[in-house]
């Protein structure tokens, strides 16, 4: 890999980390902000659900990290945001029976569960892979895919080639980059499954990653507040 990739590389991460740091502390003192706020005026439910906000970032900072303890904090984040709700407004699903309030209560639940999810489901299959894979390789970088952005500019996923026993094998990257990661002639350590060498494990990048947490959170969060806002109407 020449220099100058290396340091384009190298200033996309740090942008990436940057914006993606700074949403967290801004989320992380808006969440204290309120908390704060709503301990003053006595309600306590918003209070406990702000509180929960913070354990959910850092279970998301966790889970990115690739921690054990993210998905323990993400739940309690979780818990301590629907618990406190559902036992303030949850009477209210008794008032949900008319068809008129059947569909906002049904999209707003599923906003709420969409954001849940990515909050979890990409974490838990990331490690499910990596557990999978356990078989550490050697292998070289033989060759580059190319794909066409909508911008016209030519994105790049490395081609490794490794050997298992008598048979060679041959995968590609699933993510592509505008820039090529490796050159050809690269040996890197690969993840591969054992008992099917074609499934190799390739890792995330915390950018990404951080990304799909912050929307889901978003999601989350947003849906919870449509959710209790329908029914409040009701």
């Amino acid at each position: 890999m020449n220099e100058e990739t290396k340091e384009k590389k190298n200033q996309n991460f740090t942008f990436h980390d940057t914006v993606i740091s700074w949403a967290c502390i801004i989320w992380a003192v808006a969440s204290v902000g309120l908390m704060m706020y709503f301990s003053g005026l006595n309600q306590v439910t918003f209070a406990i659900m702000t509180f929960g906000q913070l354990f959910l970032i850092m279970g998301i900072i966790a889970m990115n990290r690739k921690q054990a303890t993210g998905g323990i904090l993400t739940v309690t984040g979780v818990g301590c945001i629907i618990i406190p709700a559902l036992n303030e407004w949850g009477h209210l699903f008794w008032n949900v029976s008319a068809p008129d309030n059947i569909f906002p209560i049904f999209a707003t639940v599923a906003i709420l569960l969409i954001g849940i999810a990515m909050c979890i489901v990409p974490g838990v299959l990331e490690n499910m892979a990596e557990r999978r894979c356990k078989k550490v390789v050697k292998a070289e970088v033989v060759d580059f895919k190319t794909a066409i952005l909508s911008d016209g500019e030519t994105a790049y996923a490395p081609v490794y080639s490794f050997t298992i026993g008598d048979e060679v094998y041959k995968v590609t990257r699933k993510q592509f980059s505008r820039t090529k990661p490796e050159t050809i002639g690269t040996k890197v350590d690969l993840k591969v499954n054992e008992k099917n060498p074609e499934d190799v494990y390739f890792e995330a990048s915390k950018a990404s990653r951080m990304l799909i947490y912050i929307f889901g959170a978003s999601f989350f969060v947003t849906g919870l507040g449509m959710l209790l806002t329908v029914l409040a109407e009701i």
